[in-house]
């Protein structure tokens, strides 16, 4: 004879298997989302070259070099085809961006002006040479590279105004200051002025004014 608490015993242990079973439902759509559905790299490059054959002779060693730089992300692959020359590390690069579903969502290309040469921190995410950005905060020493400083001191030192006439660039693959008139005339002006008034700075900085 079936009883009351035999049915109840029953629905629980249905109720239960079933939140066992959506659960285990969920688990694995969860695993396709975040981890099973992931695409390598070398998945990634090959799903460019197929969409675009031209590209199948990368990387290559004979002349022109060419080279093939990945970014991974959460999405998918950020992939750039570089073709590299003598003289200049990268003469142009073409990125495309393919996502875990194996569609290609962005297609970016690179072509460095005549003055401006990528270096070796070339991102295949932006698709542009690595950062070369003032790092000075005061005075005459200019140093550049790709870490500029979130904040700089209020405390004025003596050639600071000059800092504004300052640039930063790749040249020959190497980052570091741009020649440029304004820089150098304020520059000359301001050592000028340190020159001159070494021991007297309320002198030196009105000299510094004039230039």
């Amino acid at each position: 004879m079936i009883t009351m608490k035999d049915n109840v015993i029953s629905v629980t242990l249905a109720i239960l298997i079933f939140l066992c079973a959506a659960f285990l439902i969920w688990s694995i759509a969860g695993l396709n989302i975040y981890g099973q559905e992931t695409i390598n790299e070398a998945t990634a490059v090959q799903i460019i070259k197929s969409r675009f054959p031209e590209l199948k002779e990368y990387p290559s060693d004979q002349l022109p070099p060419k080279s093939i730089r990945t970014e991974r992300s959460i999405d998918g692959w950020y992939v750039a085809f570089i073709q590299e020359g003598s003289g200049r590390p990268v003469i142009s690069a073409k990125c495309y961006f393919v996502d875990n579903k194996r569609n290609i969502m962005s297609i970016r290309t690179y072509i460095p002006n005549s003055m401006e040469d990528a270096y070796d921190a070339f991102s295949a995410k932006t698709c542009t040479p690595g950062a070369c950005i003032l790092e000075t905060c005061h005075g005459l020493d200019i140093v550049c590279g790709p870490n500029p400083p979130d904040v700089c001191t209020a405390m004025y030192q003596a050639g600071d105004k000059c800092l504004q006439y300052a640039q930063c660039g790749v040249q020959q693959g190497t980052c570091g200051p741009v020649e440029n008139s304004g820089f150098s005339r304020c520059k000359s002006c301001v050592q000028n002025c340190i020159n001159e008034n070494k021991d007297t700075s309320q002198k030196l900085f009105e000299c510094e004014s004039t230039c």
